[in-house]
């Protein structure tokens, strides 16, 4: 399978006002078969695990790219 380069960005209101806000951005080669949905499905968990303050934030944005020119 081909790797993957990905951006996710997400934003979650904080408590006493203002947002907290985080991205990450890496590289996937994804399983044979899988979806794109499943594709972000794996990115946001892993989000999640190493964010935990943003870990049910609300996703502002996504890319998901072949890695190659």
């Amino acid at each position: 399978m081909p790797e993957y380069h990905f951006v996710i960005s997400a934003q979650k209101p904080l408590p006493r006002g203002g947002f907290a806000m985080g991205d990450w951005s890496s590289l996937i080669t994804p399983d044979p078969g899988w979806s794109r949905q499943d594709i972000f499905e794996v990115i946001r968990s892993e989000f999640a695990l190493r964010y935990p303050e943003l870990g049910r934030a609300c996703v502002t944005f996504f890319s998901l790219e072949l890695n190659q020119l």
